[in-house]
């Protein structure tokens, strides 16, 4: 569906514009910078705050817009501590200089995290949820052919865990936001 809607789009902007559509990729990895707050356990009203650092990958493949701007679908992994999550989102790439072998863009994507490829422990369940990712970077390269890219974005993922009940619980479960600066190094055609 979302691949149809930007194929549309494009359709309509290409008569305009006279700009044939061109296939682009953007693939990407790195790491997931942030800080976690959680409960103690045996310390009630006692947080612990630990920095963490987080594997991610991820794919953008799209269609060329304008010679400044891209829209497509992206796909990834990120790997947390506790939860392997696949986002699936709408992107866009919009360069945010016109010439030259190193460029400014910024890139923006919107979607949701599925858990496919997570395994929980007996009674856990994992789920994903929305996410988003807008950041900025620099393209190295020719325009038009292939660069070396260096992204800097802000990354929230949103995830549901099942556990399993304690003592006299009836159900226990825990909703996470992960919060991350996303630095990534990748290549772009």
């Amino acid at each position: 569906m979302i691949i149809a809607n930007c194929l549309f789009l494009a359709s309509s902007l290409q008569a305009q514009n006279h700009v044939p559509l061109k296939y682009t990729n953007h693939t990407e990895f790195g790491g997931l910078f942030g800080r976690v707050k959680y409960g103690f356990p045996g310390n009630q009203g006692q947080n612990q705050v630990d920095n963490r650092l987080n594997l991610t990958l991820q794919t953008f493949n799209g269609v060329m817009l304008s010679n400044r701007l891209a829209a497509g679908v992206t796909v990834g992994v990120d790997w947390y501590k506790t939860a392997l999550l696949n986002p699936v989102a709408a992107g866009i790439r919009f360069d945010l200089t016109k010439k030259g072998d190193v460029r400014l863009f910024a890139t923006a994507d919107a979607g949701y995290a599925f858990a496919w490829f997570h395994d929980d422990s007996d009674g856990f369940g994992t789920t994903g949820g929305l996410m988003i990712n807008p950041g900025v970077g620099l393209r190295m390269g020719k325009p038009g052919g292939t660069a070396v890219t260096f992204t800097m974005s802000y990354k929230r993922q949103e995830a549901h865990i099942t556990k399993v009940p304690l003592w006299n619980q009836v159900e226990r479960w825990e909703d996470r936001v992960y919060n991350r600066l996303a630095l990534r190094l990748g290549i772009s055609f």
